[in-house]
């Protein structure tokens, strides 16, 4: 038996080991922000929902302002550091988000970007 073999093998397991935990750790992150985006999705409709148009509310009539709505989610979107694409319709706000992660350890791999999307609709009460 040589002398090297042991060696060689456990570098080998310790490699396969190191890559597992990488691979399980940036799945992990990429999970959470696909879940953050998802969130961020929903709080930009909620945000758009409420901007309702003043002139018909004294009339009595509950009416979203499409500008306004579609101006607050994009806002909200952006200040958390993600694109919103916000469609009003009659009493809806749908606003799909996307965001950009670089996975942390697979990312020192090379030009490595994941886009994460999420669409939400909230409807104006």
């Amino acid at each position: 038996m040589s002398g090297g073999s042991p060696t060689a093998f456990v570098l080998a397991i310790a490699t396969t080991l190191l890559a597992c935990l990488a691979l399980a750790h940036d799945g992990a992150r990429l999970l959470h922000a696909k879940t953050r985006t998802t969130a961020l999705a929903h709080e930009a409709a909620r945000t758009g929902a409420q901007h309702l148009d003043t002139a018909r509310l004294r009339e009595g009539a509950v009416a979203l302002d499409p500008r306004a709505a579609t101006a607050a989610a994009q806002a909200h979107a952006i200040a958390a550091g993600a694109n919103a694409e916000v469609q009003v319709e009659g009493e809806t706000v749908t606003v799909t988000v996307t965001t950009v992660r670089q996975p942390t350890v697979w990312g020192g791999l090379g030009e490595v970007e994941i886009a994460s999307r999420a669409t939400a609709t909230a409807h104006t009460p």
